[in-house]
């Protein structure tokens, strides 16, 4: 099939029809958010969807970039499907997705996960041109048309995501994550502080949730760090996470002399990612609500254990408590059972950490 645009014929009054896939997680989701800013820069007249999960939805739907958002609500299903080899039903759901992504008639569908699924998306949306990166992984390069070659070592995550847009002409350049909280969210957010004494007053922000145990930092230091951080640097803390942490968190939180508040379960992710940029400090895991702070330059202190932090070297406002081990980066693959990478940070020298940031950072 030929293409509709070739791409010497893509010019900035090119009324082209572009379709992103990335599904999720909220992290990577949020680092992709600058990619539609560059497309809509350079194509101003381009129709520009994106392909999500709905955990992740939140995050793209205030994207002021982005047209559509086509909330992918059957992947899990489909997934339940497959390993309980309902085949035939499986691929008749499958078809008829197509046919709703095609219909939209896109011209261009770039795979920014990467993936077997989001390369299947990709060709189903119907799109003649479909990019993603070289090398592959788990063949979505066979429903590929334009392949990019990833970025060897960026220093910043955005920068592999807006490396795909190279394929379209468009060059790399260094740009914020797009997080533009609406006002109900922050309001919610500004009422939550209020009810809990920190009007006005400055607070730390602290994501306790991740998305696998080798991310988590040990539960108890949480306490530990409140705190410390109320005794060097007079700052209250505010405990964000999703809901599967709420009751451990108000076990966390009482009798603990630091007053610290937790929003974990009762804050949305909008109203959470508010928390986070309206703190005087972020300390977190290497999960998505800990980088929401990236678009405001919120001072971030990052605990990595099982994953590379070296993409954050170029981000002014963070840094990383990282102990490496032997085994080090296990990603999705642990080999011990107590990792012992996150147990080596302690809550003092996150303190330290902090300090340190905020003095480099330059916030009174």
């Amino acid at each position: 099939m030929a293409h509709r645009f070739a791409l010497a014929s893509l010019t900035a009054d090119s009324k082209v029809r572009i379709l992103l896939v990335r599904l999720s997680a909220i992290g990577d989701v949020l680092m992709t958010s600058p990619v539609p800013e560059a497309l809509r820069e350079a194509f101003p007249r381009a129709y520009i969807a994106w392909l999500v999960e709905p955990l992740s939805a939140p995050f793209v739907q205030v994207n002021p970039f982005v047209d559509e958002v086509i909330v992918m609500e059957h992947m899990r299903r489909w997934q339940r499907m497959f390993g309980e080899w309902k085949i035939l039903p499986l691929l008749r759901e499958v078809r008829q997705f197509g046919a709703e992504l095609s219909a939209r008639q896109f011209d261009i569908a770039i795979d920014c996960q990467g993936l077997l699924k989001s390369g299947v998306l990709a060709r189903l949306s119907g799109a003649s041109r479909r990019i993603g990166f070289n090398p592959p992984r788990e063949y979505n390069h066979l429903f590929l048309t334009d392949r990019v070659e990833r970025l060897p070592h960026p220093t910043r995550i955005t920068q592999q995501y807006l490396r795909l847009l190279a394929a379209l002409g468009i060059p790399l350049a260094p740009r914020r994550p797009v997080l533009p909280v609406p006002a109900e969210d922050r309001a919610a957010a500004q009422a939550l502080l209020v009810e809990n004494g920190l009007a006005g007053k400055r607070y730390a922000a602290c994501c306790v949730s991740t998305s696998r145990p080798q991310k988590d930092w040990v539960w108890l230091r949480w306490r530990e760090l409140a705190e410390l951080l109320r005794e060097r640097m007079g700052l209250r803390t505010v405990f964000i996470g999703g809901p599967e942490r709420r009751v451990d968190s108000l076990r966390l939180i009482e009798g603990c002399l630091a007053e610290p508040v937790s929003a974990v379960g009762r804050a949305s992710l909008l109203q959470s990612a508010a928390l986070v940029q309206d703190a005087a400090l972020v300390v977190g895991g290497d999960t998505g609500l800990t980088y929401a702070g990236f678009a405001t330059d919120t001072p971030t202190v990052a605990l990595y254990g099982s994953t590379e932090p070296s993409w954050l070297v170029e981000e002014k406002c963070a840094a990383v408590c990282f102990h490496p081990m032997p085994c080090s980066p296990c990603l999705r693959r642990p080999k011990c059972a107590n990792y012992p990478c996150m147990q080596a940070i302690t809550a003092e020298e996150v303190v330290e950490t902090a300090i340190k940031l905020i003095e480099r950072c330059c916030v009174v």
